[in-house]
């Protein structure tokens, strides 16, 4: 039954509103987040020579101004462009950018971000315009014209007018920001902050709103509070930690290296889980957020850019000199006080002894509605590409995916794992992993019919990847190529029977296997590998080559000492009949940095091969097991270690 205190599923109005906002929000930070590195630099350059830096230089610090004023203006500007309209809408972005940027007497972060973006969406309207209209051999000429004369409209537009206004705005915001620091209220921020966090909103507060004021802020007294209103990780990071005393079920075991993560790794995503599984957690985080803004302002603390990622030593690599003391207050004051809240609201709770049910809150029913239908949705079709998505496609969609990569190596599965954001999804995904307060945008961006869409609550919780490893073991995922569709292997059958009537016995037999073999080289072993699947009739000899190619774009090295060589897609032509072959390799041979004692050689044809195939896996998990392999004096014990 799941906890009346988890949230009501949202209606399709609220959830449109939700995905709406979070893809501006995620708009916003898709123009900051390729330039972070840009803003670090910044960051690290005022730290150090501004007067009141560490190292104070006053020729090194006239370098200060003019990034923030131009370089960083032109480069978002830059980037919101070509996020519209390429490399084309990138170019005419700065035009417009520079525009508002001489037009204003303030940094034109906010102009960038609306300009680069405005200057982009107009330059694809007037190339729509043009296209198809322009005679052969003036095509160059147009194109080069129509942006020049557009950005001058436009740079000429934001130098008189956009500019101006912008900076009346900016000034206005940055005065209603002074007002509240004045009144001593910042930390009344944390009541909508807090819960904008765990929607995956966080982007938009912290790169929309605070990032271009916090710059203001430094540029006049050389730190800002703002940045660390969102990128403070101590008061996520004592609300995890609260629940890994306190808490209950998988939640309890997973906190404390979501604590790690958000701490030290800086990303904070991990912590947003467990409180849409327990909503009123979120008033542990707010707490904190509040103490940490009052201790910052208390004690003078801030930082000379927007620490990234958001963890405790980029927020202190990040600290001027005469903040350190205020952001160590903030950081663990902030992390006492969620921590002790959260404890008041979790020690009321009896003990649950059934995980699930601590799993069935928030979103959990969600989840399972997504990844039943994924189940019972586009049957036979082929899984080849499955993307790991998250807000920004870095931190926790990473993670995601190296949990899965894990799992599908282990299970020997010829698929390809990557992560993206949600935006830059490929077109060539098969499977959608995401969040699923995030899978409605993903749908609405990407649902073209024929892509699967499974979620998650939480991307480092590993066991809620085992659905997905589930799905694709009973689809064509196999290693090395498939057909369309998988077919049973078959009871029974005699040696030689013809594609789609062989049993376990004739994919490995004692015929298949090597005992103590020795190689100089990788390629030596794959070739050993692929002759016996070549002498008993399996495959042609150009399917060697193609288990060599195949090494070569994507190591063939599964980890734990196994090495599982395997055609490339679109060698089936070469494939007779589904085969498996077995190398011992006692003294090991290198792959790649890997030492490989057993090196198992694929053909599958059909899906005939999986069975055995998932019984090798399953058996090729144990280290112990594996030992035995490289230590067996004969083939039967071999077999009976893989397949028996």
């Amino acid at each position: 039954m799941t906890d009346p205190s988890g949230p009501e599923p949202a209606s399709p109005r609220r959830r449109g509103a939700l995905v709406r906002v979070q893809r501006f929000g995620n708009f916003l930070s898709g123009m900051v987040m390729p330039n972070l590195g840009a803003f670090v630099a910044w960051g690290l350059l005022t730290a150090l020579f501004i007067p009141t830096g560490w190292f104070p230089n006053e020729s090194l610090a006239e370098l200060v101004s003019p990034i923030m004023t131009y370089a960083l203006p032109m480069l978002i500007g830059f980037t919101g462009g070509s996020m519209v309209h390429g490399a084309r809408g990138g170019a005419i972005g700065v035009l417009a950018t520079m525009g508002v940027v001489v037009g204003a007497d303030v940094t034109m972060l906010i102009g960038a971000m609306v300009m680069g973006p405005v200057a982009a969406w107009l330059m694809k309207q007037v190339d729509r315009l043009f296209e198809g209209k322009v005679k052969p051999g003036f095509e160059m000429l147009i194109s080069n014209f129509s942006m020049g004369i557009l950005g001058l409209i436009l740079a000429v537009a934001g130098y008189l007018g956009i500019g101006p206004v912008f900076g009346v705005v900016l000034t206005g915001l940055s005065a209603g920001v002074d007002w509240i620091l004045e009144l001593g209220l910042l930390p009344l921020v944390s009541i909508l902050v807090a819960p904008a966090q765990v929607l995956f909103l966080n982007n938009a507060i912290n790169h929309g709103i605070m990032g271009p004021l916090g710059i203001e802020q430094v540029a006049e007294q050389g730190r800002s509070i703002l940045f660390l209103v969102d990128a403070n990780p101590g008061p996520s990071v004592g609300t995890l930690l609260a629940i890994s005393l306190f808490g209950v079920g998988m939640a309890k075991r997973t906190a404390p290296m979501a604590a790690l993560i958000a701490g030290v790794g800086g990303i904070g995503e991990v912590y947003f889980p467990f409180v849409l599984m327990k909503p009123k957690l979120v008033f542990a985080t707010m707490g904190g957020m509040a103490t940490s803004l009052f201790l910052l302002q208390l004690l003078g603390g801030g930082t000379v850019a927007t620490p990234s990622p958001g963890s405790f030593f980029a927020m202190m690599a990040l600290s001027p000199a005469g903040a350190i003391l205020g952001n160590l207050a903030g950081f663990f004051g902030g992390m006492a006080v969620s921590f002790v809240i959260g404890w008041a609201l979790l020690r009321g709770e009896r003990k649950r002894h059934d995980d699930d049910v601590e799993l069935s809150d928030g979103s959990a029913e969600e989840r399972d509605r997504h990844n039943l239908a994924a189940f019972e949705g586009g049957a036979g079709g082929r899984i080849r590409k499955v993307v790991v998505a998250c807000d920004a496609g870095m931190g926790s969609s990473a993670m995601g995916a190296s949990i899965l990569k894990s799992k599908v190596r282990k299970r020997m599965l010829d698929v390809e794992v990557s992560n993206a954001k949600i935006e830059e999804i490929p077109a060539d995904a098969d499977l959608i992993v995401t969040h699923t307060q995030l899978v409605d945008r993903a749908r609405q961006l990407h649902d073209d019919g024929t892509k699967r869409f499974m979620t998650i609550t939480n991307f480092m919780h590993s066991e809620q990847y085992d659905d997905i490893v589930r799905l694709l073991e009973r689809t064509p995922v196999t290693v090395g190529p498939a057909s369309e569709s998988a077919v049973p292997v078959a009871t029974t059958s005699t040696a030689g029977a013809p594609a789609g009537g062989q049993r376990d016995g004739d994919v490995l037999v004692a015929a298949n296997v090597i005992l103590g073999a020795s190689f100089a080289s990788k390629s030596e072993a794959i070739d050993a590998a692929g002759a016996i699947l070549v002498r008993e009739g399996y495959v042609t000899d150009r399917y060697v080559a193609s288990m060599h190619e195949r090494d070569a774009r994507t190591s063939v090295y599964l980890g734990n000492h196994v090495a599982i060589p395997h055609g490339e897609g679109g060698s089936e032509s070469e494939i007779v009949r589904s085969g498996v072959s077995v190398v011992q390799v006692p003294d090991g041979v290198d792959f790649d940095g890997g030492t490989a004692y057993v090196v198992i050689g694929i053909a599958g044809l059909d899906g005939e091969h999986l069975p055995i195939l998932s019984a090798i896996a399953e058996r090729l998990l144990d280290d112990a097991a594996v030992e035995r392999l490289r230590t067996a004096t004969t083939t039967d014990e071999v077999l009976a270690l893989l397949v028996d």
